[in-house]
């Protein structure tokens, strides 16, 4: 039976989708510090983990949340390995994807070449 007979997908589909579940988990820690980062660039504030400076945007003081942000940086530093290991093995499900549809298409071509060929010129 084929994937599409049964209604379930296919393994090379199955092991992309548990390789891009684990990328979330993995990189979700990185988005916070991300906002951080590009915050503090937009608004030009001083954040370091000595301390928090006022940081006035708009009437509000943003200086707090920039320090929690960008302190999660020294969360990512345990993530690195796991997100390391996300982008190998997508890098190495692509490629296995890439041989499989490069062998799917030798298949289909070598198919092609067996069957007779009929002359349209009618000799």
């Amino acid at each position: 039976m084929s994937a599409l007979e049964t209604g379930r997908p296919d393994r090379s589909r199955r092991r992309l989708r548990v390789i891009l579940i684990l990328m979330v988990v993995a990189w979700l820690p990185a988005l916070p510090f991300a906002a951080g980062a590009a915050l503090t660039s937009l608004t030009g504030c001083q954040v370091n983990e000595a301390n928090t400076y006022p940081c006035p945007v708009a009437g509000h003081d943003i200086g707090e949340l920039l320090y929690g942000l960008m302190m999660t940086g020294w969360v990512l530093i345990a993530f690195l390995p796991f997100m390391a290991l996300t982008l190998l093995l997508a890098a190495v499900q692509g490629l296995l994807m890439l041989v499989g549809a490069w062998r799917r298409r030798g298949e289909t071509r070598h198919e092609t070449h067996d069957r007779p060929r009929h002359d349209l010129r009618g000799g």
